[in-house]
């Protein structure tokens, strides 16, 4: 009886390890295949002017307009924001927190690991494209401030002095870092709940988040003008992507396969 006692023990603790495993390889499997789509996913934005058609360069036409048009209101939305100063100082910072980069990261990166903990596949594709979206909108901006090097408000030159090519934080106004943060963020999330209520909601976050940058002094409103259209665009873009509704009849697209990356060419 003894040795059939250990026998089964030895039997049990054998199936236990192989379906640890099992499970250890399953896991491996998913992270990669979400790494190979998160890549993807990247390289789409990055090389999306390639693929531009008419309409795509007439929706980016009108977003120059209205960005254009948005730095006529900077003095203006200044003065009306800064004559309010200090009457909303703990909704600004929780607003600012909302679009800090490593707060979308952390958040993005909890969702993902919740998602891969319950085999909820919706909840780790949301937190992974939530995650691309944020990192990749976030380093574009990161490239475009010192190269734009627009001076901040509180500098006192006005909103049309520029210092190029330089890394001083005083000159790193354009685009907001902060919204574009946010609104990656919520942009990917409101297209994944797809619910009106969601959407209104986190929307609404991201544009407190801005907002808040203007009455910081941080950024002129054409800052996070700039920043929010730009950041919605590559949310929507990504999600679009993964789901394969943007492929128009003629299309180039990078989509990921479970041992490659694969480029895909429709007509």
């Amino acid at each position: 009886m003894k040795r059939i006692g250990v026998l089964t023990l030895l039997l049990w603790i054998g199936i236990s390890a192989g379906r640890a495993q099992t499970d250890s390889l399953r896991l491996t499997s998913v992270i990669a295949r979400d790494a190979k789509t998160a890549f993807a996913g990247a390289v789409h934005i990055i090389t999306a002017p390639g693929r531009w058609q008419g309409g795509d360069w007439a929706r980016t036409g009108v977003a120059a307009g209205i960005a254009a048009g948005s730095v006529w209101l900077d003095a203006d939305v200044r003065t009306l924001i800064q004559r309010n100063a200090d009457a909303a100082d703990g909704l600004s910072d929780v607003a600012a927190a909302y679009g800090n980069g490593w707060f979308a990261v952390g958040l993005t990166t909890g969702l993902y690991g919740t998602g891969v903990i319950v085999h909820d596949s919706w909840l780790r594709e949301t937190a992974l494209l939530a995650g691309t979206a944020v990192v990749v909108s976030s380093l574009i901006a990161r490239v475009i401030k010192p190269v734009v090097g627009r001076a901040r408000p509180y500098v006192g030159t006005g909103n049309g002095a520029f210092h190029m090519f330089t890394l001083q934080d005083d000159y790193s106004s354009f685009p907001s870092g902060h919204t574009v943060a946010a609104f990656s963020l919520s942009s990917v999330l409101a297209a994944r709940i797809d619910h009106p209520l969601a959407t209104i909601g986190l929307y609404s976050l991201a544009c407190l988040t801005a907002l808040s940058r203007v009455y910081t002094d941080q950024h002129w409103f054409s800052d996070v003008v700039v920043g929010g259209i730009f950041a919605s665009a590559v949310g929507r873009s990504l999600v679009l992507w993964h789901e394969g509704i943007d492929a128009g009849p003629s299309s180039l697209r990078i989509a990921p396969g479970d041992d490659r990356i694969c480029l895909i060419y429709t007509f």
